[in-house]
């Protein structure tokens, strides 16, 4: 009898199990068929189609289409950049650090003008001494890389021993004067007087030995009608004067017959290096900025 029940016991229990597969196959069976039902909808079909249209348009990415990057390359460009500008905040620029040293010498001084203590006053002095050495060294570095650049030498062209100087003068003023020849071949000189001028008594006999020195055809014109030693042929103002827009004498002026350029060498009485000078900056070539 026992045995009787206990195999009844066991078929119920297999048919329990046999219910509840079949129950799972049915769920997964409905699932399968609405999933199908989607997925060859219209709709659906249409929804997939430009979705892979838009995939398709987007440029493909993949590890092997990009650079060497990721771990084993150590690539961390934030922190890279973050490293570098922390060390620009780190680093203050050099025109910073002069305002800086500036300011603190500043503070020290005043702190020891207002309360001179023995202290302050040191402290002021080091402070000082610190940037006096730093101007030294600067001042030392700058003579060094002049004496040991050539092109950066000011004394190949302006020489400061003083028999250099003879020589730089000497070797100037020949070429000076060589222009300065030239030059009088190309222009006339026009001085204008007043006989009533003492100003033009002493500038006469300058520009007689100029004009002499450099072969220089003057033509002297008298403003009032007066005469001078040196020039007893001056001519009388016949409106030139007020052409030329002389209204000071006296007046050495260089006209271009040709061309009718003026050149104003002298308002006043000067000396013949002084009009040399003048002729020199006036006619020279403005020479190419140095590189």
């Amino acid at each position: 009898m026992i045995s009787s029940v206990a195999e009844w016991q066991c078929g119920r229990e297999q048919n329990s199990r046999m219910a509840i597969v079949r129950m799972n196959f049915l769920s997964s069976l409905i699932v399968l068929i609405v999933l199908l039902n989607l997925v060859i909808s219209p709709s659906f079909l249409k929804a997939e189609a430009q979705h892979q249209d838009k995939l398709a348009a987007k440029p493909i990415s993949s590890f092997f289409g990009k650079r060497a990057e990721g771990w084993h390359w150590y690539e961390d460009s934030s922190a890279e950049n973050s490293l570098a500008e922390l060390q620009k905040k780190l680093i203050p620029l050099p025109t910073e650090v002069i305002k800086t040293q500036r300011k603190e010498l500043e503070t020290k001084l005043h702190a020891a003008i207002v309360e001179p203590t023995h202290q302050n006053i040191i402290a002021y002095i080091l402070a000082q001494r610190a940037l006096m050495d730093q101007s030294q060294r600067f001042s030392e570095a700058w003579k060094r890389v002049v004496m040991t650049t050539p092109s950066l030498d000011e004394t190949l062209i302006h020489p400061v021993d003083q028999n250099a100087r003879h020589v730089y003068y000497d070797k100037h003023h020949k070429e000076l004067q060589a222009r300065i020849k030239k030059f009088a071949q190309e222009y006339g000189l026009f001085f204008f007087f007043r006989k009533n001028c003492p100003y033009c008594h002493g500038f006469a006999p300058i520009v007689k030995r100029f004009s002499e020195k450099y072969s220089w055809s003057v033509l002297a014109v008298s403003l009032d009608g007066g005469t001078l030693s040196e020039f007893p042929e001056a001519r009388q103002d016949n409106g030139i004067a007020k052409r030329l827009q002389v209204s000071h004498v006296p007046a050495l002026i260089a006209l271009h017959p040709k061309t009718g350029k003026l050149i104003p060498l002298a308002y006043g009485m000067v000396s013949e290096s002084e009009m040399e000078g003048r002729i020199d900056l006036l006619t020279q070539i403005p020479k190419e900025p140095r590189k």
